[in-house]
């Protein structure tokens, strides 16, 4: 995720670090290009026949601009949900290990009940760098060998599912705690209805990243951009003349644009400039969690690089 401090307008006016231009300029000249090939032909030899008028490209741009809006809208709906997810898993970690501190007995067996805590809360953490590991394609082992022992972490690695097999581990120290009476019949259900909650994100996050927009619909998408944006020079050159290349070339850096955004932000997990920060949201989880059980070892918070949030 791009961060920067307050920018101004003229600077943001000429600032393509971090935006889709990088991405969409050779379509943009390509156009560009075609449109000044159009112009002097048509002007310099005055052919008008293949000339058009603009009414047939001012209805088509009015509902291809409808188009991208809602299909910005879907791929941004997915991005904010994401957001909405990891907010979750932030405050639904916190919950569990606040529960872990004070709501199970520490009256008896007081240093083996401290460990389980310490145990719960590292498989706390290793659930969340799992997790971004997981939506992000990446192997967790080194995230994860910190905070699981060698026998968890084996079957961890080992398993097709790391994530879920975390959670199982959860799940059997809330059983263990319950049995040893740490933790009473009441408040194991508020506990367990916090892991069923983790379950829940990784599940609509499996969701998010899994499911992108249909195929056809990107494709009648960007078919249509092209397709306006080469043919927009024959309907411009009779009213706007020498200034055609000019024209075609802000309406085509428009829709490209909007077009390229659309499919940057469809899956927010991943590792381009506008994603979601996974990296720096599971690093503050850890500190939350290891300042919580007063461990010393904390990590610092993750900084910008380059004003990017990884």
């Amino acid at each position: 995720m791009i961060v920067k401090d307050k920018v101004s307008w003229v600077r943001l006016l000429f600032h393509f670090r971090g935006s889709s231009f990088m991405e969409t300029w050779p379509r943009i000249l390509t156009v560009t290009v075609v449109a000044v090939v159009v112009t002097y032909v048509e002007l310099y030899y005055h052919i008008q026949e293949y000339t058009l008028t603009t009414t047939p490209f001012t209805l088509v741009g009015v509902a291809l601009g409808i188009f991208l809006g809602f299909r910005n809208n879907a791929s941004y709906d997915k991005f904010w949900e994401g957001r909405k997810l990891w907010g979750a898993l932030v405050n639904t970690s916190r919950s569990l290990t606040r529960q872990a501190c004070f709501v199970i007995d520490s009256s008896h067996d007081a240093e083996e009940v401290q460990h389980f805590r310490e145990v719960f809360v590292k498989r706390l953490i290793a659930y969340a760098h799992a997790l971004r590991c997981h939506l992000r394609n990446e192997d967790p082992a080194e995230e994860i060998k910190k905070f699981l022992s060698l026998e968890d972490r084996a079957s961890v690695v080992e398993s097709k599912h790391r994530p879920l097999a975390i959670l199982q581990l959860l799940g059997r120290d809330l059983a263990v705690a319950r049995d040893r009476r740490w933790l009473s019949e009441h408040s194991f259900p508020f506990m367990d209805a916090q892991l069923n909650e983790l379950t829940n994100i990784l599940g609509a996050c499996e969701r998010i990243k899994n499911t992108p927009i249909p195929f056809s619909y990107s494709v009648l998408i960007h078919r249509i951009v092209a397709s306006y944006c080469l043919s927009l020079p024959f309907g411009l050159v009779e009213t706007t003349g020498v200034l055609t290349p000019i024209v075609v070339l802000l309406i085509s850096y428009a829709f490209f644009e909007l077009d390229a955004i659309g499919d940057e932000i469809e899956d927010p997990f991943g590792l381009q400039p506008n994603d979601l920060p996974l990296n720096a949201i599971s690093r503050n989880i850890e500190i939350n969690l290891l300042e919580l059980i007063d461990d010393p070892d904390r990590p610092k918070p993750l900084r910008p690089v380059d004003d990017i949030l990884m």
